[in-house]
C-alpha cells in the first residue's frame, strides 16, 4: 500500500512569462530609441588663437547676466529685461550683413539656462551660426 502524496506542487518557475516581458521591454526601447530627439549642434570656439577673424562676418556678442537680463556687444550699461524686448533688436542688428552672420551667445554661470537656450533657438530658427561661450 503506497501512503505517500500523489499530487506534488512543482516549485519550478516558468520562464515564458520572462521572455514575454524581456521581449516587450527590447521593442519599448528600440522604438523609443528612434524617437529619440538629437540635440542642437552648437559651433564651439576652439583653443586656437592664431584664427584670422573675417571683416566681412557679422559677431554679434549677445550675454546673459547672472541677473537673467540680456546685453549686447558687452555694454554693461544697457541691459534688456526679457527676450521679446532684445529679440527686434538682435534681428535688427544681423540684418545689416546678411551674407554670413555669427552670434556669439555668452552666458554667465549663475544665469539660467533657459535664457541662453532662447537665444539659440533663436539663431536657429534665423539660419545664423551660433556660437556659446560660458564665464
Amino acid at each position: 500500500m503506497n501512503l505517500g502524496r500523489r499530487n506534488r506542487v512543482k516549485v519550478e518557475g516558468g520562464m515564458s512569462s520572462m521572455t514575454d516581458l524581456v521581449f516587450l521591454l527590447l521593442i519599448f526601447f528600440i522604438i523609443m530609441s528612434t524617437m529619440a530627439q538629437k540635440g542642437v549642434n552648437v559651433d564651439l570656439p576652439s583653443d586656437n588663437k592664431t584664427k584670422v577673424v573675417d571683416p566681412t562676418v557679422t559677431i554679434l556678442n549677445v550675454g546673459v547676466t547672472e541677473n537673467n537680463t540680456y546685453v549686447l556687444d558687452e555694454n554693461v550699461d544697457l541691459e534688456y529685461q526679457t527676450f521679446e524686448e532684445v529679440e527686434p533688436i538682435i534681428i535688427a542688428k544681423m540684418a545689416e550683413n546678411p551674407e554670413e552672420q555669427k552670434i556669439k551667445v555668452s552666458g554667465d554661470r549663475n544665469a539660467d539656462y533657459e535664457y541662453v537656450f532662447r537665444l539659440i533657438a533663436m539663431a536657429k530658427r534665423n539660419g545664423w551660426n551660433p556660437i556659446l561661450v560660458f564665464k
